[in-house]
């Protein structure tokens, strides 16, 4: 193993520790789940670990060759007479094959580095025209933009309409690239959002990996597509059938039907291309990327100066890249690594921001449709029916009318068309099999049904239907068609009467499906929900929400899900800032028990010096009150009060910035009009500047540069500024609070998720039913989660320092203090009353104060 790392400055002890961990790890072919905290170069750490592996794992691969043709050359020169010569003779030929096998394999190796260099005297020449190149296409897209026509005026009927053939060439499989048969060993970076990635790739940029590596990142079409015709359709599924629509250039002269018989004369319309979609210019963007380390915003940028697509310009260059960086969400759902064509067998996937990986694939396979989607596709598909009910072939109508009337059924047991006397909380929970039961299409087969909508592309022609033509249009034309009796609808109306002829209460008309809804957006999302209800897994339930609206998939055990992920790779690294509870990512990475012995868990402390960090668990407040915050009192008057005293004392002691984490939105308000009712916000704003959370994420940047700027620049007896945030808002994960931004952090209350929440009892009896008791341990870890996020904010280096205040006497527990970071607990005073909390927090800022004196 190599021990000296290629770190770009001298690493400490604990990314040594770290990168050896990972180096071995990978080596040894096992699991790992590395932990280290926020603001140790856990990301660099990563980049030269695995990057330097890679290296020297080509190196080796390339010695050994060349180690074993001398060898081999040395046998077979040397081979010796034995009297059995016929044995000689086969084994000189043995040799000789695997001599040539050999050398095939060191000539391909020779042949790709000098390609490679050919490559980067080719894109260093390129570049010289790149500031003529960047000044004409910035033309030309200002020219593109102004030319640009609506989506509807592409659309003819005759595309609208389903195709007898089911056309499976269609689906996003289809690539104009070739797959290739990798013979190197791949690295998968994956990080929870794609600002996450540009920061892996700030980071190899740092090193000497930034000149011979060939790193590629991975996004979907929605966010690589720089043709505005095509990415204002918005939706990621719109965006790749209308992308998919444009490669084609097909002509349509006639429809027919089963026989091969004309039955309707149409407009011939030839499909418009993609101006970006050119191979020339996309085999150039994908050399340029090789070369280049690029981040996300610089493959778009020169994907437009080039006029090439980002998308198949990365899909293409992921063949020959070492190091693939992709989002979560691309990993997790198998249909979106089959989309970009990720190739996981005997290659190796690190994981970053990994605490969230159990929520990752819930969400990815949670198939959420609501109550509007439902009755968008309902309402326009019966339209659709009825416009081209004569062009429909009969095998065709049947299925288009076995969906609708799926759909309606599903909209019955939401609630939404009939409500339920019984369904007072409006939420219910059912297995997968008692859904279908429930909705009494447990006879039909909707896999096929599924399938045919796929292939037949019925989401997009649905969508353009419903960009074509008004929904009052379509109405009144429905209405004029009275010669049509013993219609579907009829037949759906008969079914709805029969299912709710004892309920007192009349049925309700379909809400009319917004504008801003599309059909075909709405559709693919029952799809992906009809789906889910194929696969009748017992660990799957199905949640409905009628209050809300809302029908969702509910997957109880994602480990099902990751384990094809992980019998795939050479190695899966999960890696985080606080990975408590390792159970959890144990059971993930080694479903099956017996190979728990293949996961290396490896723990790193934090290079904050123990001194620099003071964490108190608060149990009294200022008036002696015990201090807990559980739902039911944390609104009551005296514990508002003790809030507002404590604030008004720490504000005093802790210089500059003050970062308070509340447990909710709705409780920061309460506080708020509180504290403003009281006169505390305005003795507080005597010593700092006060900010709130904005609700709206674009918003966040602005309020943020306020508070820096607040923070940063002292007028009179104003110290800094004072942040009120909120648990799991947009301040608690992925920003720094680092120096002066955030002296001090304080979590008022422990956000405990609502037990009352279906969905939180129906995960949390799936687990006690398979281990008692762990229910209740994932329910307090799901709450110390999210505060861990929140103290991380803080502590950023190695010559930071803050204090961390945990307000609510919950938190001097034992098993609560031991799920807190271990460098929070090295310094951890409990059951720690106000008076000596105040003392402490003094002495530590007076400490730091005079040693920042003493530097200067």
């Amino acid at each position: 193993m190599n021990s000296h790392f290629s770190f770009p400055f001298e690493p400490y002890d604990i990314q040594v520790k770290f990168m050896t961990d990972l180096y071995s790890t990978i080596e040894n072919k096992k699991l790992g789940i590395f932990e280290s905290p926020t603001g140790t170069g856990k990301s660099l750490s990563i980049c030269c670990g695995s990057l330097q592996w890679l290296r020297d794992t080509n190196k080796k691969i390339e010695d050994d060759l060349i180690k074993n043709i001398d060898d081999l050359k040395y046998q077979i020169a040397n081979t010796s007479g034995s009297d059995d010569w016929l044995q000689d003779e086969y084994n000189k030929i043995q040799k000789n094959q695997l001599l040539l096998k050999l050398q095939n394999k060191l000539s391909k190796i020779k042949k790709m580095q000098e390609e490679f260099q050919e490559l980067k005297n080719k894109v260093a020449k390129q570049n010289l025209h790149s500031s003529k190149i960047d000044s004409f296409f910035i033309k030309q897209n200002k020219d593109e933009k102004s030319e640009a026509t609506d989506e509807t005026e592409n659309v003819v009927d005759d595309d609208l309409i389903v195709e007898i053939e089911n056309n499976k060439d269609d689906s996003d499989d289809e690539s104009p690239l070739e797959d290739v048969e990798d013979s190197f060993t791949k690295i998968y970076i994956s990080s929870r959002t794609h600002s996450q990635l540009s920061q892996f790739i700030g980071e190899i940029k740092r090193t000497i990996f930034n000149k011979g590596t060939k790193v590629v990142t991975l996004a979907s079409r929605q966010h690589y597509c720089i043709n505005s015709e095509v990415n204002r359709l918005k939706n990621v599924s719109l965006i790749n059938e209308r992308c998919l629509e444009m490669q084609k250039s097909k002509t349509k002269s006639t429809a027919k039907d089963e026989e091969g018989k004309v039955v309707k004369k149409s407009k011939t319309k030839a499909c418009s291309a993609c101006p970006y979609y050119n191979q020339n210019n996309i085999k150039k963007l994908k050399e340029k990327l090789l070369v280049e380390v690029m981040d996300m915003e610089e493959i778009v940028k020169s994907g437009k100066q080039m006029k090439a697509c980002p998308y198949y310009a990365s899909r293409m260059a992921l063949e020959d890249a070492e190091v693939a960086l992709i989002s979560h969400a691309g990993i997790v759902s198998h249909g979106a690594r089959t989309g970009v064509s990720i190739k996981l067998q005997n290659n190796i996937l690190i994981m970053d921001e990994a605490h969230g990986l159990s929520a990752a694939l819930e969400n990815a396979h949670s198939a959420p449709v609501s109550h509007k989607q439902l009755s968008c596709v309902k309402t326009f598909l019966e339209f659709y029916i009825n416009k081209y009910r004569s062009l429909l072939s009969s095998r065709n109508l049947l299925q288009l009318n076995q969906i609708n009337f799926v759909v309606y059924i599903v909209l019955i047991v939401l609630g939404m068309v009939c409500p339920k006397l019984n369904d007072k909380d409006g939420s219910k929970i059912y297995t997968l099999e008692d859904f279908v039961i429930e909705a009494e299409i447990d006879h039909l087969h909707l896999h096929p049904l599924v399938e045919f909508c796929r292939n037949v592309r019925l989401a997009p022609k649905l969508h353009g239907f419903c960009m074509r033509y008004s929904q009052q249009a379509l109405a009144e034309e429905h209405k004029k068609d009275t010669n049509k009796k013993g219609s579907f609808k009829d037949f759906l109306s008969n079914i709805s009467k029969k299912r709710t002829q004892n309920d007192s209460l009349k049925c309700a008309p379909l809400d009319v499906p917004p504008t801003e809804i599309s059909a075909g957006s709405s559709l693919y999302a029952v799809l992906d929900f009809l789906e889910r209800l194929c696969d009748r897994s017992e660990n799957g339930r199905v949640l409905t929400q009628s209050d809300s609206g809302l029908l969702k998939y509910l997957l109880l055990n994602p480990a099902e899900h990751f384990a094809d992920v992980v019998s795939q790779c050479r190695s899966v690294i999960l890696a985080g800032g606080t990975m408590e509870p390792i159970s959890e990512f144990q059971e993930l990475l080694a479903s099956d028990k017996t190979q728990l012995d293949r996961v290396n868990v490896v723990k790193c402390g934090h290079v904050v010096p123990a001194d620099n960090v003071l964490g108190i668990c608060l149990s009294k407040g200022p008036s002696k009150l015990n201090l807990n915050f559980s739902y039911e009192n944390r609104s009551s008057f005296e514990l508002l009060n003790e809030i507002g005293r404590i604030l008004r004392n720490l504000c005093n002691v802790v210089p500059d910035g003050v970062v308070c984490f509340l447990p909710s939105y709705s409780f920061e308000q309460t506080l708020y009009e509180h504290l403003k009712s009281t006169g505390v916000l305005e003795s507080v704003s005597k010593k700092k500047i006060i900010f709130r959370e904005p609700k709206s994420a674009s918003e966040v940047e602005q309020v943020l540069q306020k508070y820096s700027a607040a923070v940063k620049s002292k007028v009179g007896d104003i110290n800094g500024a004072l942040m009120l945030s909120v648990v799991g808002g947009k301040l608690s994960e992925g920003l720094n609070f680092s120096d002066e931004l955030g002296r001090c952090v304080l979590v008022v209350g422990m956000p405990y998720p609502n037990i009352k929440s279906l969905e939180l009892q129906e995960k949390m009896k799936y687990l006690n039913k398979s281990t008692p008791g762990s229910g209740s341990i994932y329910y307090e870890n799901l709450c110390m989660k999210a505060v861990n996020q929140c103290i991380g904010r803080a502590v950023r280096h190695a010559n930071d320092y803050a204090c961390v205040i945990l307000v609510d006497e919950r938190y001097s527990r034992s098993q609560t203090i031991s799920a807190l970071p271990s460098f929070v607990q090295k310094s951890l005073i409990s059951n720690c009353v106000f008076g000596q909390a105040m003392g402490s927090i003094a002495k530590f800022f007076a400490r730091h104060k005079k040693k920042n004196n003493d530097n200067k």
